[in-house]
């Protein structure tokens, strides 16, 4: 069989490939393009649905109902704690703090004594 080729001296095979390639790049381009603008669209969306969902009165009364019943509970622990008489983390982060200044003044006296 005889070869067939084109004015530029390519094959109809190699013609073929090319214009697949090319069309595949083209393919690519859009593709690329159309997820941008879709990662956009949804961002957008996202944004406009946390900023209903913040607005819905539910919400409000949801995050309230929350920071009373933190209140509450820590209301609750430090009552226990000090009916037990047991010091609570903020108690033993105070002390702690205190022990440390005192430990630091401690250490400047020994140096200059």
């Amino acid at each position: 069989m005889a070869q067939r080729t084109r004015t530029n001296g390519s094959s109809p095979f190699e013609a073929a490939v090319e214009n697949i390639e090319r069309e595949l790049g083209k393919l690519q381009k859009q593709l690329k393009s159309g997820r941008k603008d879709l990662e956009k669209r949804i961002e957008k969306g996202r944004k406009q649905l946390i900023s209903d969902v913040r607005k819905n009165p539910a919400f409000k009364r949801a995050v309230s109902l929350r920071k009373d019943a933190e209140k509450q509970i820590e209301t609750g622990v430090e009552n226990m704690l000090s009916a037990f008489q047991i010091a609570s983390k903020r108690d033993v982060d105070r002390i702690d703090r205190r022990l440390k200044t005192i430990n630091k003044k401690l250490t400047d006296i020994e140096k200059s004594a």
